[in-house]
């Protein structure tokens, strides 16, 4: 949230991805944790797969291009310094 916060109106997709969970606990959970961007239901774990995922949560980031960029691992100081600086250099690159 604070990520989205931080980076809303500008040129930022953002996607959670829940893995083989029921719709029902994802619109709960969308809900309760007033989350302004879509929950996407990997309902058999393709997805998952496909990335390679290796942890919950995990988070990448794609460009422009679709090409992976990053991955961070479990959770994530979406504030500091570091991670602003990579998510701007991101909305810089071409369109």
């Amino acid at each position: 949230m604070k990520l989205y916060d931080q980076f809303k109106g500008r040129d930022l997709v953002l996607l959670k991805v829940a893995s083989k969970e029921k719709e029902s606990d994802l619109i709960k959970h969308k809900n309760e944790f007033n989350i302004p961007f879509p929950i996407l239901n990997d309902a058999d774990g393709s997805v998952a797969n496909t990335y390679g995922v290796r942890s919950h949560p995990e988070t990448f980031f794609i460009n422009r291009e679709g090409k992976i960029v990053g991955r961070a691992l479990k959770e994530t100081d979406w504030t500091s310094n570091n991670m602003t600086f990579f998510v701007q250099q991101l909305l810089k690159e071409k369109k």
